[in-house]
């Protein structure tokens, strides 16, 4: 199975490729800037230039294409919404066009996200796959547009819907809400978080296997790949700071009455996996995952 993995920089893409390696795999990666991984095959490709992409899949001839590459600054996109349009929606268009030119029967995963969803459904019970979308913000009507893009798409297609991603990798350009809490309190300095939007927050090592898993079986069709606690990004703060040993008393609840961010949020947005789980998906608890990830930060 030879996997092209976009993203490969950012925190999914890095640990799809990674676990691709320990699995004994040799995937194709692009992102920007240099290859986190310099002994696999990587091009630096900005997919907004479609004879650029065109060139990668030719090069790459890809059974699997991951595409976890995006803009995924939720703020961002509100605030430049051309911008944002240009690398979530046309980059993947341009990476279905050259598949269905050179390759239809590529089989095309991409990573969408709870944002597709106005966090105020009819029944108060985590989103399934077949429930209706109506995104609140730029970011989340970007994906549900790239989503159009991927169900019209002549070949075999899964969409991955998850949720508030955390984790580390050393390539990293930014962070997460992970490091941003052991960054702050490690400094000794208060961090705001939300007591009002309730999320299911996953595990990018889970994210990775549950990608794989699709990737491997060869699944169709909408999963939500997420962890499997319900929390706020209070109590999930809380959680770090007992794991790392941080003060959890400079952690400040906050609700959007207290500071209302550029982008709107959905308030209530967490993800039944149960599809997955009868897929084979068994993610970490909370608890667990960050314990993983205690060795490593």
């Amino acid at each position: 199975m030879r996997v092209l993995v976009t993203g490969a920089r950012g925190l999914v893409g890095y640990h799809v490729a990674q676990l691709l390696i320990e699995r004994g795999l040799t995937p194709f990666l692009t992102s920007r800037g240099e290859s986190p991984f310099p002994q696999v095959l990587y091009r630096a490709v900005d997919l907004t230039q479609p004879e650029a992409v065109a060139a990668l899949i030719a090069e790459s001839r890809p059974d699997v294409v991951i595409h976890s590459a995006a803009m995924t600054m939720v703020d961002a996109c509100q605030e430049q919404p051309a911008i944002c349009w240009l690398h979530n929606v046309v980059a993947t268009r341009h990476l279905l066009e050259a598949l269905a030119q050179q390759a239809p029967q590529t089989h095309f995963v991409f990573v969408s996200t709870d944002f597709v969803y106005d966090g105020f459904p009819v029944e108060r019970r985590p989103y399934v796959e077949g429930d209706y979308e109506a995104p609140l913000s730029v970011y989340g009507a970007s994906k549900l547009a790239a989503e159009a893009w991927v169900k019209a798409y002549p070949g075999p297609w899964a969409i991955v819907r998850t949720a508030l991603v955390y984790g580390y990798a050393p390539s990293l350009a930014r962070d997460n809400i992970l490091l941003r809490v052991i960054q702050r309190l490690r400094r000794g300095e208060s961090i705001p978080l939300f007591t009002d939007q309730v999320r299911t927050p996953t595990w990018a090592g889970d994210l990775a296997a549950g990608l794989l898993l699709l990737a491997e079986k060869r699944a169709q069709g909408i999963y939500h790949i997420a962890g499997p606690e319900v929390e706020t990004p209070y109590t999930f703060g809380q959680k770090v700071a007992r794991v790392w040993g941080l003060p959890e008393a400079l952690i400040q609840p906050i609700t959007e009455e207290d500071f209302r961010p550029p982008a709107p949020r959905p308030p209530y947005s967490p993800l039944s996996i149960e599809k997955a789980r009868a897929l084979g998906y068994q993610p970490h608890s909370t608890e667990a995952a960050l314990a993983c990830l205690r060795q490593q930060i």
